[in-house]
């Protein structure tokens, strides 16, 4: 799977976006990421948003699952959201 990843503005400084990516990362050993940008397609996209004002936009982005929007950093129940997601 090919996973891209959008972040927010960053404002909210008490949320660790790159630490849950990172965690999703280890969690999802067998899949690739990358930053996602809209030349490129991906299986899905995961939008980090620190906040529930989901300030990151995703105009002109392509996925074939469509996009799961992070805004916790409980890696299991986000785990189950991306499964769910991908299958």
């Amino acid at each position: 799977m090919y996973i891209g990843i959008k972040y927010c503005g960053g404002c909210n400084s008490r949320y660790d976006r790159v630490k849950l990516v990172n965690d999703i990362k280890n969690y999802f050993k067998d899949y690739q990421f990358n930053y996602a940008n809209i030349n490129e397609f991906f299986d899905l996209i995961l939008v980090i948003n620190g906040c529930h004002i989901s300030c990151a936009s995703l105009e002109g982005f392509k996925s074939r699952k469509g996009f799961l929007n992070i805004t916790d950093n409980d890696i299991k129940k986000i785990a189950w959201q991306i499964s769910k997601k991908l299958k």
